[in-house]
Protein backbone atom coordinates (compact mmCIF):
# COMPACT_ATOMS: atom_id res chain seq x y z
CA UNK A 1 0.00 0.00 0.00
CA UNK A 2 1.43 3.28 -0.96
CA UNK A 3 1.17 6.29 1.55
CA UNK A 4 1.64 10.18 0.12
CA UNK A 5 2.72 12.07 3.47
CA UNK A 6 3.25 16.08 3.00
CA UNK A 7 6.74 16.61 4.65
CA UNK A 8 6.51 20.68 5.63
CA UNK A 9 9.77 22.59 6.13
CA UNK A 10 9.47 26.37 7.28
CA UNK A 11 11.99 28.54 6.51
CA UNK A 12 12.85 30.89 10.00
CA UNK A 13 15.81 32.18 8.98
CA UNK A 14 16.32 36.17 8.99
CA UNK A 15 15.65 35.69 4.97
CA UNK A 16 11.91 36.53 6.14
CA UNK A 17 12.18 40.20 6.85
CA UNK A 18 10.52 42.50 4.95
CA UNK A 19 10.97 46.16 4.30
CA UNK A 20 7.54 47.03 5.43
CA UNK A 21 5.68 48.22 8.61
CA UNK A 22 5.49 44.30 9.56
CA UNK A 23 9.57 43.69 9.33
CA UNK A 24 8.85 39.56 9.22
CA UNK A 25 6.92 37.48 7.19
CA UNK A 26 6.53 35.71 10.66
CA UNK A 27 4.60 37.16 13.44
CA UNK A 28 3.30 35.12 16.59
CA UNK A 29 0.24 37.60 16.34
CA UNK A 30 -2.83 35.44 14.46
CA UNK A 31 -4.98 38.31 13.40
CA UNK A 32 -1.93 39.89 11.18
CA UNK A 33 -1.05 38.50 7.85
CA UNK A 34 1.28 35.59 7.86
CA UNK A 35 2.19 33.91 3.96
CA UNK A 36 3.43 30.71 6.03
CA UNK A 37 0.11 30.15 7.77
CA UNK A 38 -1.50 30.70 4.29
CA UNK A 39 0.30 27.90 2.51
CA UNK A 40 0.19 25.41 5.28
CA UNK A 41 -3.84 26.06 5.20
CA UNK A 42 -3.54 25.48 1.51
CA UNK A 43 -1.39 22.45 2.07
CA UNK A 44 -3.78 21.31 4.45
CA UNK A 45 -7.32 21.49 2.45
CA UNK A 46 -4.84 19.52 -0.36
CA UNK A 47 -3.62 16.61 1.53
CA UNK A 48 -6.23 16.17 4.75
CA UNK A 49 -8.32 14.10 2.58
CA UNK A 50 -5.23 11.85 0.88
CA UNK A 51 -3.25 11.67 4.95
CA UNK A 52 -4.31 12.61 7.91
CA UNK A 53 -0.31 13.05 9.23
CA UNK A 54 1.98 15.35 8.04
CA UNK A 55 5.75 15.41 8.62
CA UNK A 56 7.37 18.87 10.40
CA UNK A 57 10.28 20.77 10.49
CA UNK A 58 11.95 24.16 10.45
CA UNK A 59 15.46 24.96 9.36
CA UNK A 60 17.36 28.37 9.72
CA UNK A 61 16.57 29.37 13.03
CA UNK A 62 18.27 28.94 16.93
CA UNK A 63 16.55 25.48 18.09
CA UNK A 64 18.42 25.55 21.68
CA UNK A 65 18.15 28.60 23.80
CA UNK A 66 21.22 30.37 24.19
CA UNK A 67 22.97 28.61 21.66
CA UNK A 68 24.00 30.99 18.63
CA UNK A 69 24.31 28.35 16.38
CA UNK A 70 21.55 28.16 13.43
CA UNK A 71 20.13 24.61 13.10
CA UNK A 72 19.81 23.35 9.52
CA UNK A 73 17.50 21.45 10.30
CA UNK A 74 15.24 20.90 13.81
CA UNK A 75 11.71 19.02 14.38
CA UNK A 76 8.86 21.92 14.35
CA UNK A 77 6.81 20.01 16.98
CA UNK A 78 9.49 19.98 19.44
CA UNK A 79 10.04 16.45 20.12
CA UNK A 80 12.84 15.16 18.01
CA UNK A 81 10.93 11.30 18.37
CA UNK A 82 7.86 12.84 16.88
CA UNK A 83 8.03 15.03 13.81
CA UNK A 84 4.09 14.06 13.35
CA UNK A 85 1.72 16.61 13.08
CA UNK A 86 -2.15 16.53 12.19
CA UNK A 87 -2.37 17.87 8.17
CA UNK A 88 -6.00 19.18 9.36
CA UNK A 89 -4.26 22.29 11.41
CA UNK A 90 -0.50 22.65 10.49
CA UNK A 91 -1.04 26.20 11.81
CA UNK A 92 -1.03 25.16 15.81
CA UNK A 93 2.23 23.73 14.97
CA UNK A 94 3.67 26.63 13.36
CA UNK A 95 2.82 28.77 16.22
CA UNK A 96 3.58 26.71 18.73
CA UNK A 97 7.42 26.53 17.04
CA UNK A 98 7.81 30.57 16.41
CA UNK A 99 7.16 30.61 19.62
CA UNK A 100 10.15 28.33 20.59
CA UNK A 101 12.77 29.27 18.72
CA UNK A 102 14.17 32.72 17.42
CA UNK A 103 15.30 33.70 14.09
CA UNK A 104 18.47 33.55 12.91
CA UNK A 105 20.55 34.60 10.15
CA UNK A 106 20.45 33.77 6.40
Amino acid sequence: MLEVVPMIGIDYSMSNLTFDERKCIHTVNEDKPNEYRNLLSAVSKAYKLISPTSLFYGFGANSVKHVTEVSDLFVGTGDLLNPIVMTDNPEKAYYSCLKRHELGAP
